[in-house]
């Protein structure tokens, strides 16, 4: 429930909708939907901060919403949701939505890499530590949610899924970002929220397409003067990294046209 609602929230910046409440009765509903939003952790959609800090980052002039994630927010609204690899492997073809979240999973089989249509799978909550190698074999994933997990690399299959748009590592133990994510250059969102990460690799100027960059809870003291150039990036959020104050000012004066989110 929790990423499914805040998914609401991530489409609506990145179509370029405002996300500021207006009225008393916004804020009310807000406060309302979050405490609804503790009960359940489920799919695959954006989770954005609750925390003050930043406001949200309306589109730059020459910024233009993104029309595949609208795309593929209509495939997950209109696909049969699948809920056990076992029932989904009976029809691997079939299977375009896996939600797997919270099946205490320790692996995953390689016939998973025979679900050739799926577009969004939803691994959050279980303790996984890698995946197959037949992992690569899902071309048409766009979406995973890998949030919560017990990783402390990004496994060498990841990188090989060209189309995929949004990634969850939040919640593991990762070190590094490893140079051929930042050859994934359809990614629209990235998460590596809550990890152990002590820099941002300058090679992420290759993702052009990203709007939404979560980092908080890491070790991160910089960022890579080529982030400047990340025209379509909306969204940082850098909330509990050891950021000072002068390099605070030095990521918002490089990232003029993004929300910069931070608080120590």
């Amino acid at each position: 429930m929790k990423r499914i609602l805040s998914g609401i929230i991530t489409c609506a910046l990145l179509f370029g909708v405002s996300l500021a409440p207006n009225s008393t009765q916004a804020q009310q509903a807000k406060s309302t939907a979050n405490k609804k939003a503790k009960k359940k952790v489920s799919t695959t959609q954006a989770t954005l901060p609750t925390e003050s800090g930043g406001k949200p980052a309306s589109l730059a002039p020459d910024r233009k919403p993104d029309p595949e994630m609208g795309v593929l927010d209509s495939l997950q609204k209109n696909a049969k949701r699948f809920e056990s690899i076992e029932d989904a492997l009976k029809e691997p073809e079939n299977v375009e939505f896996l939600d797997l979240h919270e099946k205490n999973l320790t692996s995953l089989p390689p016939e998973i890499g025979k679900l050739v249509n799926l577009h969004t799978l939803s691994l959050y909550g279980n303790k996984l530590t890698t995946v197959p190698a037949e992992f690569a074999n899902l071309k048409k994933l766009k979406s995973v949610d890998f949030g919560k997990n017990e990783f402390t690399q990004v496994p060498a299959s990841i990188p090989k899924l060209k189309n995929l748009k949004v990634l969850y590592f939040t919640a593991n133990q990762i070190t590094k970002i490893p140079k051929e994510v930042c050859g994934m250059t359809s990614l629209a969102i990235l998460d590596f929220g809550g990890n152990r990460l002590t820099e941002v690799p300058a090679d992420v100027v290759k993702l052009t397409k990203l709007r939404i960059f979560n980092l908080r809870f890491n070790k991160i003291d910089k960022l890579p003067t080529t982030m400047g150039k990340l025209k379509n990036l909306e969204m940082i959020q850098l909330n509990a990294n050891p950021i000072s104050e002068t390099e605070l000012r030095r990521i918002e004066n490089m990232l003029r046209s993004t929300d910069v989110r931070f608080n120590y």
